[in-house]
């Protein structure tokens, strides 16, 4: 039935990869990157606060959170296909749907759910279960593709939002974000995603497709290093490294979501023109997206926890830097340095619960620090936002989170490699 798969110049896997990336690219538009750059010119136009606002950010966030577990069984069991496409159908609707709020509630009933779909089954789990089930071998460099595309979206989305904001007023971000998703992922999603390749008869990675009971995926498999343990989910949370690793990677993303959101806001409260501060967050989300391959790179040749150690406390200068950032060269510098630093930093969560723990239960173990990496997330806006109305200002609150970051490293420091042997 697919013998034409044969006579493709490069793998199927690699188009799987493709409309996994355009879905988290797109998934960027409601992040909160992204929604930085909307926060101002909505409140101002409905006469809101700005944690009114970051509020929805907040609950977003941590409803995607409290659903991935759900959705990255649901991944391993239905498949992309179904869900992907529904997904990004859903999200465009309520983005469509938001472009047309008056009130509070609406933005909530709207907004919330959608950011919830986006941490999930847009930009989460479901994209990264899609590639990581056709390969093997290249597994990292697929999965680090999807992710790369997400700041690579808040970048260009920022600037998209920034210009149609000037021109169209900021409804006109979620009518266009709304089209997008139908386009570039609702319709090829359907068209081109399948759950795994031994289903169109090829096996990981495009090796011979499939003869017989043969399977090149078990030639593959020879080369998994027998010395890595796999821990298991029950066996994982007994530890402290755990729990060191949770607390530090929490307290990293409220600070860089905390930044992230308020970033445009924060230059132009400095007087620096919304066009050089969504381009400062734009250079923020290249950054993070450059620091994702270089720091994974890294990690591959120098110990993961000292290395994430290091990279926290430079954020925590960056903060620092940031504090004092009044002209659009310095906002530039420092908002290259965050997002190389900050935001690319990220990666290193994904690489240290691996590292640490295995693979074979990577999801279940990866999916008890997803509640709370998620809130973390949503948390950062919501208390930048309240010390912003209550102060008339960020500098609290950024000093607060730079402080985050060197906490978060000598959590971080503490989380070594557990040594206890697992049990039976």
């Amino acid at each position: 039935m697919y013998h034409w798969l044969r006579r493709l110049p490069i793998f199927y896997g690699w188009f799987i990869v493709a409309v996994s990336m355009l879905s988290a690219f797109l998934g960027a538009g409601l992040n909160n990157i992204s929604m930085g750059v909307v926060l101002k010119p909505l409140s101002q136009d409905l006469g809101w606060t700005r944690t009114v606002t970051s509020g929805a950010i907040t609950a977003g966030a941590i409803l995607g959170g409290a659903l991935a577990p759900l959705f990255g069984r649901l991944a391993d069991r239905l498949g992309p296909r179904a869900l992907l496409p529904a997904g990004a159908a859903t999200v465009g609707l309520l983005a469509l749907a938001v472009s047309q709020i008056t009130e509070p509630w609406q933005f909530y009933v709207a907004y919330v759910p959608a950011r919830a779909l986006v941490e999930t089954v847009t930009s989460g789990v479901v994209p990264v279960t899609a590639v990581a089930n056709w390969f093997y071998l290249k597994r990292p460099r697929a999965i680090g593709m999807v992710l790369m595309a997400i700041p690579m979206g808040s970048a260009a989305l920022s600037l998209l939002y920034q210009s149609l904001i000037l021109h169209s007023g900021w409804r006109s971000t979620f009518l266009v974000l709304g089209l997008l998703l139908w386009l570039f992922v609702v319709i090829p999603g359907a068209l081109l995603l399948r759950r795994q390749p031994e289903d169109m008869g090829l096996v990981p990675d495009g090796s011979e497709p499939l003869r017989g009971g043969g399977s090149s995926t078990a030639d593959a498999m020879k080369q998994e290093p027998d010395s890595e343990y796999s821990w298991r989910l029950r066996e994982a949370v007994r530890t402290s490294t755990l729990w060191f690793i949770i607390a530090s990677f929490t307290l990293w993303v409220i600070a860089l979501g905390g930044i992230a959101f308020h970033l445009v806001a924060y230059l132009t409260d400095k007087g620096i023109g919304p066009v050089v501060a969504a381009g400062a967050l734009s250079l923020f989300a290249l950054a993070g997206a450059l620091g994702n391959f270089a720091w994974g790179w890294l990690a591959e040749r120098i110990d993961v926890r000292r290395l994430s150690g290091v990279t926290l406390l430079v954020s925590a200068l960056a903060v620092l830097l940031l504090m004092e950032a009044r002209a659009p060269l310095r906002a530039y510098g420092v908002a290259a340095l965050l997002g190389l630093t900050a935001r690319g930093g990220s990666v290193f969560s994904q690489v240290i619960l691996a590292r640490y723990f295995g693979r074979r239960s990577f999801g279940a173990i990866s999916g008890v620090a997803e509640p709370f990496i998620k809130a973390g997330l949503g948390l950062g806006p919501l208390l930048a936002a309240l010390a912003f109305d209550l102060t008339g200002s960020y500098r609290g609150i950024f000093a607060v989170f730079s402080g985050m970051f060197v906490v978060a490293a000598f959590l971080v420091l503490l989380a070594r490699r557990p040594e206890i042997t697992p049990g039976p």
